[in-house]
């Protein structure tokens, strides 16, 4: 029997989920997707973009999957949506071409960071807020220079080994068999910072990004416009990839998967389904 590649493309809200991936007892968004498509007779294997940690968030996620069952793309996107939560959404499903995989066939990625010192409330359970007692022990009432801010995150644009930002001990037997494993680059590393408001976005494009890297480095970012660090402390990082980071994380809930790129349309009109 004939096997069918089906592509869908979600949004949700990271504060409702401990990740995407699967964990024992907990509420993943690949757990709630299993229980969905198993209501109406499919058990399946995804492969998924991104993997988000525990509190990201996402507006287009991708994942892929391939069945034997024909299903009609409007009918299996609403199917998933009468069983899934309310924090999570399908967007969009189709039938794409055989070779088509949610990971390896993307191009890019891109995450926006929100920082405020504090976030207005509307804005509290998707940004990180400052001043942090954790992150930043006796910062009461930080000032937050972001042209400081912007030198540090300039530095990561290009192409370098990101091991130094990425979870600590996560790459080390990737760059053991492959010393280009947690080499990735980045084409755009942006801060975009509101009028008269206390609140800027940190924007991220590339063609890939290691686990916990994003949070790393604007973990970084923020340490040096508040003054915990040096703007050049990004450079130090990237220049030691093979050291564990001891930086600050910014925390889960200020990310957000904004965009996977694809060199072909997945979705609506010009999608590539054979």
């Amino acid at each position: 029997m004939e096997k069918r590649r089906y592509a869908l493309r979600l949004a949700y809200d990271g504060g409702d989920f401990r990740g995407f991936q699967l964990q024992p007892g907990m509420m993943t968004v690949q757990g709630c997707l299993e229980e969905a498509l198993a209501h109406i007779g499919l058990r399946v294997s995804f492969q998924v973009a991104a993997r988000t940690d525990a509190g990201v968030h996402a507006l287009d996620q991708v994942v892929t999957f391939t069945a034997r069952a024909a299903l009609e793309p409007a009918t299996l996107r609403a199917a998933i949506n009468a069983r899934t939560p309310p924090g999570l959404l399908c967007l969009d499903a189709a039938r794409v071409a055989p070779r088509t995989h949610a990971r390896a066939s993307a191009t890019s990625r891109t995450y926006v960071y929100v920082v405020g010192w504090p976030a207005p409330p509307g804005l509290a359970r998707f940004a990180w807020s400052l001043p942090d007692a954790i992150a930043f022990p006796g910062l009461a009432s930080p000032r937050v220079d972001l042209e400081r801010a912007r030198d540090a995150l300039a530095r990561v644009l290009g192409r370098h080994d990101f091991a130094g930002f990425a979870r600590p001990g996560e790459q080390t037997a990737r760059r053991a068999l492959d010393p280009c494993a947690t080499v990735r680059t980045i084409s755009r590393a942006e801060l975009v910072a509101a009028a008269r408001r206390p609140v800027a976005a940190v924007v991220f494009e590339g063609d890939g990004f290691l686990r916990a890297m994003v949070r790393n480095i604007v973990g970084s970012v923020v340490a040096a416009a508040v003054g915990w660090v040096e703007p050049d402390r990004v450079s130090q990082i990237l220049a030691e990839p093979g050291r564990r980071y001891r930086g600050v994380r910014a925390p889960g809930r200020g990310l957000t998967l904004a965009r996977v790129g694809y060199p072909f349309p997945i979705f609506g009109r010009g999608a590539r389904n054979r």
